[in-house]
């Protein structure tokens, strides 16, 4: 089951499209500690093998396409933040 990060970015006359996935099967569970000894995930998942693509567009044409991989992913949830305060 891919873990699947889209993000759109837009000013006036540009854009960018950025669209990551990472295999969940092959990312880590990690327990992660702040330095001031907070927790704040309940679970962190973090990989290094992403692929995918950033498009570039002004004034709605593509104009440029980066192909990556081996992209650092990070999935977490934060647990409630009144226990922060």
């Amino acid at each position: 089951m891919p873990i699947i990060w889209y993000v759109e970015q837009k000013t006036w006359f540009n854009r960018m499209v950025t669209e990551v996935t990472c295999e969940k099967k092959d990312m880590l569970l990690v327990n992660y500690e702040a330095p001031n000894g907070t927790k704040r995930h309940n679970r962190l998942w973090n990989g290094g093998n992403g692929k995918g693509t950033v498009k570039l567009y002004r004034y709605g044409k593509l104009i440029d396409e980066v192909i990556a991989e081996n992209i650092g992913c990070e999935y977490g949830e934060y647990d409630n933040e009144s226990s922060y305060n």
